[in-house]
């Protein structure tokens, strides 16, 4: 069975972590990933985001003193330049409403950070979840690996070729089906 509230509690963890590589950015994703938003309920749900953290962790004094140094309600002014400078990079567009939506780039971006920590949709059955947070699992170690200098990685070759041989197999099985299937 899943536990939602672990899976949350492991989700703002690395928030924090990423905090440190993006900050503001990263919470802009976050938030956005729930569905579009104008800048004022994005700073609403930033702000929603840091009162549950807090909730959680009132006993933990480590926690407590960076949330007093931490932001907790972005301002007008550090929003709003940043979703131009969003737009800019193709992570988020402006709709016509005046809301902001992730971009495939921006998704990609918060599948790759978050995709493990949330369900992706409400009506998505347990199998299709767990392929969905298995993938991005993937891709994320993929990522890691392909910023790993070859030499450092040479004495892996064998589990390498392993993994790919598998996922080769996985890859002719889906084929063959496809073909079954348009016959």
């Amino acid at each position: 069975m899943w536990d939602f509230k672990k899976l949350h509690e492991k989700f703002h963890e690395k928030i924090e972590e990423m905090q440190k590589l993006g900050g503001l950015r990263i919470w802009i994703i976050h938030v956005l990933d729930e569905g579009p938003k104008n800048g004022v309920e994005i700073m609403d749900a930033i702000e929603e985001h840091h009162k549950m953290m807090e909730q959680r962790h009132l006993t933990d004094e480590r926690f407590r003193r960076h949330m007093n140094h931490s932001m907790k309600r972005p301002s007008p002014g550090s929003v709003y330049p940043m979703l131009k400078k969003m737009v800019e990079e193709d992570l988020i567009i402006k709709l016509d409403d005046g809301k902001y939506k992730l971009t495939e780039k921006g998704q990609k971006i918060a599948s790759n950070f978050f995709g493990r920590f949330r369900p992706k949709e409400a009506n998505m059955d347990r199998c299709n979840m767990v392929v969905e947070n298995a993938l991005a699992e993937m891709e994320g170690q993929v990522a890691f690996l392909e910023s790993i200098k070859s030499e450092k990685l040479e004495q892996y070759c064998p589990r390498i070729q392993s993994i790919s041989q598998k996922i080769d197999g996985i890859m002719r099985s889906l084929n063959n089906h496809e073909g079954k299937n348009h016959d």
